[in-house]
């Protein structure tokens, strides 16, 4: 009797915690309705394409602009290389934000991106935003370093420029500025882009892993460097699935900064 009292108790106990589990992951709906389905700007296919490529295109331009006008006048003004680097950076990504929220605006819905970005309970948090991307950052590690050596098999050393111009000998304004720039505010707007409205846009008229695939291609292409490119392409893949397995932005974000953080810690300084 004793035994049998052990397991109900031991199966209840694991219904309790799995539903909990789930209730973490309540809130926006992972499949788009009907409704959030016709909320774009166009309800034709290759108008939609249009507008994202569109988007894009403006997007990276105004942050190719922006990093290279702040920097040249931040560099003028007699502020070292690294430093200038870093701000302009931080700066150009802030700057993207509210462009980022208008195209979503405009093609979107910030009502649902709104709704992904909630915290919820304590344990909902956790989840998304600590256990969640410990587990992609160790898996996008080990395929990172599959993808390296594969890489390297077939077409040598990569060319990938690393020097920031900040070092671990730099000044420790130099590097809190950078790991602000690239660990923090350059995930949160990128996320925002990738995973937030051009995920969403394109899953408005296709599949799920179509939305996934090529959101994660144009992350890719973005990146410029073939090598990095392909990184970011399969981290795109991993945060596409993550964002919309679970309705929520939070955890792409919170895994692209532990990423970013651990490219800076272990290749960039």
């Amino acid at each position: 009797m004793a035994d049998e009292s052990d397991n109900d108790s031991f199966e209840s106990k694991l219904g309790r915690a799995l539903d909990s589990f789930r209730g973490a992951f309540e809130g926006v709906p992972t499949d788009l309705s009907a409704k959030q389905k016709s909320i774009g700007a166009s309800d034709k296919t290759w108008v939609s394409w249009l507008i994202i490529l569109s988007f894009l295109i403006v997007w990276w331009l105004a942050l190719m602009i922006a990093v290279s006008v702040i920097f040249l006048a931040i560099y003028f003004v007699g502020i070292s290389g690294g430093l200038a680097i870093s701000v302009s950076g931080l700066l150009a990504y802030i700057i993207l934000i509210p462009l980022t929220l208008l195209f979503i605006h405009v093609d979107g819905s910030l009502d649902r991106i709104k709704e992904m970005l909630r915290f919820g309970s304590v344990k909902r948090t956790l989840i998304l935003i600590l256990a969640i991307p410990i587990l992609v950052t160790i898996i996008d590690f080990i395929l990172t370093v599959v993808y390296g050596f594969a890489w390297l098999g077939i077409f040598g050393e990569p060319s990938t420029n690393t020097d920031l111009g900040t070092s671990w000998e730099s000044g420790s304004v130099d590097i809190a500025l950078l790991f602000l720039s690239v660990a923090i505010v350059t995930p949160i707007v990128e996320e925002l882009m990738f995973r937030g409205y051009i995920l969403d846009a394109i899953n408005r008229k296709h599949s799920d892993w179509t939305a996934i695939i090529w959101s994660s291609i144009l992350f890719g292409l973005i990146h410029i460097d073939p090598f990095v490119g392909g990184q970011a392409f399969m981290g795109g893949i991993i945060y596409g699935w993550i964002r919309v397995r679970t309705g929520s932005l939070l955890p792409s974000i919170a895994g692209h900064m532990m990423w970013n953080m651990l490219a800076l810690m272990l290749t960039y300084l």
